[in-house]
């Protein structure tokens, strides 16, 4: 019955916020933004309290062992990453979106914040004016097909234009399917800086632009050696070394086919951050123990 409920309060969100979608509050942890009132966030801080604070955990243990640690944010939607973070660390953030209406909210959002910058951009794998256009639904934009050229833009551009963001330590991504297809297309800039990557993995999502059990060959190839798992409500489920490819393996099966209901994030390290992975797991256990009360 829930589930119906919800499907209907949905539905009348999305029907209403055709002609009506005000700017309403809303808490992370101890930090206040505005999102529009259609944004599923509104529905998902209540639902999944856990969801989104694994990265702001992943980006504060990285601070604790490494020195000048910068994120690199693509798709940065409304700053709701940026406002996770602020709760344990102030460490400067490159926001990346190239839905305007969503990094006009973003704007205002960061206003309370230092050191933080924007970027509206498309990123792809090569720099290039495409006919695409971004859709938006819910909180979420995504890539379709279009009539109007837009510039997309490769990371390593848009780096050239922030260079004090070149050797950030963190690059998290959230892009609706995209996010494999964007690290392909910065194998380069990954082989050399190899900072510890955060993204979404949806191999529903991932299947319409790549192939989703090619990720581990990829990541080896640049230099990628440890591994961690999330649910896609924020709960911590296993770590594994890149060369368990039995465990990765299963792990893809078992997301695969879920039509965007249930998927994964992977937070991967290299062989240098080998100390930083191994404190940030066993410090995730810690949490969840004391969350969970075992």
């Amino acid at each position: 019955m829930s589930s119906i409920k919800g499907i209907f309060k949905r539905r009348f969100t999305k029907l209403i916020s055709k002609v009506y979608d005000p700017l309403v509050d809303i808490k992370i942890g101890n930090q206040h933004i505005k999102i529009p009132f259609s944004h599923a966030l509104r529905e998902n801080v209540l639902v999944y309290p856990e969801l989104n604070f694994n990265l702001a955990r992943v980006v504060k243990y990285a601070a604790e062992k490494a020195d000048d640690v910068k994120v690199i944010d693509i798709g940065a939607n409304v700053g709701d990453t940026v406002a996770y973070i602020r709760n344990f660390s102030n460490t400067p953030i490159l926001c990346i979106d190239g839905d305007k209406k969503y990094l006009d909210i973003l704007r205002g959002n960061i206003k309370q914040y230092k050191n933080i910058a924007v970027c509206h951009s498309i990123v792809g794998n090569e720099t290039a004016e495409k006919k695409v256009e971004l859709k938006s639904e819910r909180g979420t934009a995504f890539i379709v097909e279009g009539n109007t050229k837009i510039k997309v833009k490769t990371l390593e551009d848009i780096l050239q234009e922030y260079p004090e963001f070149k050797n950030s330590k963190i690059l998290k991504l959230d892009t609706d399917g995209y996010d494999t297809f964007i690290l392909k297309g910065s194998k380069k800039y990954l082989e050399k800086n190899k900072p510890i990557l955060f993204f979404e993995f949806d191999p529903y999502l991932i299947k319409v632009n790549d192939d989703p059990f090619t990720i581990t060959e990829f990541l080896k190839e640049c230099g990628y050696r440890y591994l961690m798992f999330y649910m896609s409500n924020g709960d911590f489920l296993l770590s594994c070394d890149i060369f368990q490819e039995s465990i990765i393996k299963e792990l893809i099966h078992y997301f695969s086919g879920r039509n965007i209901l249930l998927y994964t994030d992977i937070c991967a390290y290299s062989e240098n951050d080998k100390e930083i992975f191994e404190f940030t797991v066993a410090e995730e256990i810690k949490h969840y123990k004391k969350a969970r009360a075992y």
